[in-house]
C-alpha cells in the first residue's frame, strides 16, 4: 500500500511535452492530503472497529455469564423447590406418625385409666356391698337382742303382782315397814 510518503517521493521523468510541473506537483499535494487524511480515518476505524469488537467480545462474555448465572440460578430454585418439597413431605410424614402415635399412647393411656376407674368402681361397689351386708347383720343382731329384751321384759312384767283396780287404774304401792 503506498504512504503518502511514498507519493510525496515520486519523482517522474521529463519530457519534451510533459505535464506542467507545477499543476502536476500541486495535484500529488492535494492527492497526499486526501490520502493522509483517509488513512487517519482509516486508523481511526480500525482502532474504533478494535474497540467495538472488544466490547462486543465483552458484552458476549457478560451475556454468556449471565447466561450461565441464569441457568445455575434456575437450576438452584428448581433444586430448592424439590428440596423444599422432599423436606415438606418429610416434615408431613413426621407429623403424621408423631400424631397417630399421640393417638395410640393416650388410646392406651385412656384404656389404662379407665380399667383402674372400673377397679375402683368394683372396689367401691364390693365394699358398698360388704357395708349393706354388715347393716343387715347389725340390724337382725339388734332385732335379736331387741327381741330378747322384750322377752325378758314382758317375763319381768308377768312375773309381778296386778297393781291394778278392777277399772284398770294402778293403785300406789305402800313402802315396805321397818320393823
Amino acid at each position: 500500500m503506498l504512504t503518502p510518503k511514498d507519493i510525496q517521493a515520486k519523482e517522474f521523468g521529463k519530457s519534451f511535452r510533459g505535464f506542467d510541473e507545477a499543476e502536476v506537483n500541486d495535484f500529488l499535494n492535494e492527492i497526499i492530503k486526501d490520502y493522509t487524511a483517509l488513512l487517519e480515518e482509516n486508523e481511526t476505524l480500525r482502532t474504533e472497529l478494535a474497540r467495538a469488537q472488544k466490547s462486543n467480545e465483552e458484552f458476549h462474555r457478560i451475556e454468556q455469564g449471565m447466561r450461565d448465572t441464569l441457568m445455575a440460578a434456575q437450576k438452584t430454585a428448581e433444586e430448592v423447590t424439590a428440596n423444599a418439597k422432599e423436606s415438606a413431605d418429610q416434615i408431613l410424614e413426621s407429623a403424621a406418625k408423631k400424631a397417630q402415635n399421640l393417638c395410640r399412647d393416650a388410646e392406651i393411656r385412656s384404656k389404662a385409666q379407665l380399667e383402674e376407674v372400673a377397679d375402683k368402681v368394683r372396689g367401691i361397689v364390693g365394699e358398698y356391698e360388704r357395708l349393706v351386708q354388715e347393716k343387715h347383720s347389725f340390724l337382725r343382731r339388734m332385732k335379736s337382742s331387741v327381741q330378747e329384751e322384750l322377752k325378758r321384759i314382758d317375763a319381768e312384767i308377768a312375773g309381778m303382782p296386778d297393781m291394778t283396780d278392777s277399772t284398770g287404774t294402778p293403785q300406789p304401792v305402800e313402802a315396805p315397814s321397818k320393823e
